[in-house]
C-alpha cells in the first residue's frame, strides 16, 4: 500500500498531482456501482467497491478490516435506495477523499423499512486494475 507522507500532501517534497475530471468522473461511477450493488440479489456485490484491505467504521459498531470481513457480514445487511450526496472531494494520484451526506431504506426496495441518514467519509484508492475503491470509510449520525 503506497502511503502519503506529510511533506508529499503539502506539495514540498514533491509536486502534487490533483485529480483530474476523468478522476472524479470515475470516482462518481464507483459511487454510482456502489448504490446499485445494493440493489443486486447477490448479497455480497457491494463488497467489490471496496479495497482488500478496507476499514470501515459505522456508528456504535466495531470497525470491520478488510473485505473478507465485509464478506461475512454482507448476507446480514439489507439496504437498498441507497443516495450519495457528495459535498467535496479532493485528491493526489491514486488517492482521493469524498465527505457528505448518505440515505438508504433499510430494507428491501419498495418495503416500509426506515430510511437511514448518515454523513459519511470515504477515502479512496484506484486500484491496480485502475478502479476507484473504498480503502477507509467512516459514517456518523446525520443530525
Amino acid at each position: 500500500m503506497q502511503l502519503l507522507t506529510a511533506a508529499r500532501v503539502v506539495g514540498v517534497a514533491s509536486p502534487v498531482v490533483t485529480l483530474s475530471p476523468s478522476d472524479i468522473s470515475g470516482i462518481r461511477a464507483a459511487e454510482r456501482s456502489l448504490a446499485q450493488a445494493f440493489e443486486s440479489r447477490d448479497l455480497t456485490a457491494w463488497v467489490d467497491s471496496y479495497t482488500d484491505d478496507a476499514i470501515f467504521v459505522g456508528p456504535g459498531a466495531p470497525a470491520i478490516e478488510g473485505r473478507t470481513a465485509l464478506l461475512e457480514v454482507a448476507p446480514h445487511i439489507s439496504m437498498s435506495s441507497l443516495e450519495i450526496e457528495v459535498q467535496s472531494t479532493f485528491g493526489s494520484g491514486d488517492f482521493a477523499a469524498t465527505c457528505g451526506r448518505a440515505s438508504w431504506v433499510s430494507g428491501p426496495k419498495g418495503s416500509a423499512a426506515p430510511t437511514v441518514r448518515r454523513r459519511f467519509l470515504m477515502v479512496w484508492r484506484r486500484d491496480g486494475d485502475g478502479a476507484w475503491r473504498i480503502a477507509r470509510e467512516m459514517l456518523n449520525e446525520d443530525l
